[in-house]
């Protein structure tokens, strides 16, 4: 700068000074965001007005400089300079007591003004789980016979009604979802079962691998465990416990925002369960075929 700069004055160098002054007065980023009103940068029109004027009293009183609003050769040596600097930012505990934090700043060769950057926080690896959609799933299952245990020998078909109350969004995700499941068997199978009704609770990693573009959700693992009461002709006849570890393909066909309205899915699942009344376990492969409808109405 070839002269000094100061309110009123028009030109390419107060342009310049206008954009020295956004970069080494950046608005700070959470959490150190301080109170009131927020800071936008300045216009650079080459125009020195009482916003300009105000951010270089600002820049002058960071590096401990005569606050008069001028720029001269003082501060213009301190706006093209670099050094390490430290700023204080206050600290509320729980207790209510203001400790001083100091943040250093990146660090340049020599002498330098201060620059206000901080750094985003990072992203979690995988978002907390937070419950918000109600789900009906209409499902066929399809049981093949046990890998261990015993069991009918044969494969064995039902269909099934589903209520989830889950977390359901986009990107990389802890789902959690609790229900309640309806099913009735399509095939005689050797217990001569009529119905069963399920309560579970299940914890998926979900969204490891999609095809955004598609809307199509391909790998999300999970961990199930549910308790089952199964009955003949109304009547109980035996309580299953079930664990299980599943893998579920997903395509959304509507979409709300980043929350499925209506989706299509299958499910392949490797499940144990322990009959409490036949004191026995059995390990069988089962694969779903459904559909999935997020509702308000209940």
């Amino acid at each position: 700068m070839t002269r000094n700069l100061k309110n009123g004055m028009t030109g390419t160098d107060v342009r310049n000074l206008q954009a020295a002054l956004n970069y080494h007065l950046r608005p700070p980023l959470p959490p150190h965001t301080p109170g009131g009103p927020p800071r936008p940068p300045l216009k650079t029109d080459g125009i020195f007005g009482p916003l300009t004027e105000s951010r270089v009293k600002e820049f002058q009183r960071l590096n401990k400089l005569a606050v008069d609003g001028v720029v001269g050769p003082n501060t213009e040596r301190v706006l093209l300079a670099s050094r390490v600097v430290s700023v204080k930012i206050p600290v509320q505990k729980q207790s209510d007591i203001v400790q001083s934090a100091t943040v250093k700043s990146i660090q340049r060769s020599t002498a330098a003004p201060v620059t206000q950057t901080q750094t985003a926080p990072s992203p979690p690896l995988i978002a907390p789980v937070k419950l918000q959609n109600r789900q009906v799933q209409f499902a066929g299952n399809l049981t093949l016979a046990p890998i261990v245990g015993p069991g009918d020998p044969t494969a064995s078909r039902s269909l099934s009604v589903q209520w989830n109350w889950v977390e359901q969004k986009d990107g990389r995700h802890l789902e959690l979802a609790l229900g309640g499941q309806l099913a009735k068997p399509m095939t005689s199978e050797a217990f001569g079962l009529t119905g069963s009704v399920q309560s579970f609770a299940q914890v998926s990693v979900s969204d490891i691998l999609t095809i955004d573009a598609a809307n199509f959700h391909i790998f999300s693992l999970a961990a199930q465990i549910a308790f089952q009461g199964n009955f003949t002709d109304s009547i109980l006849k035996s309580n299953v416990l079930g664990l299980s570890a599943q893998n579920q393909v997903t395509w959304d066909a509507k979409k709300q925002g980043k929350n499925a309205v209506f989706s299509l899915f299958c499910q392949q699942q490797l499940g144990w369960t322990y009959d409490f009344t036949a004191r026995k376990g059995t390990v069988a492969p089962s694969f779903l075929l459904g559909a999935i409808w997020t509702t308000n109405f209940f």
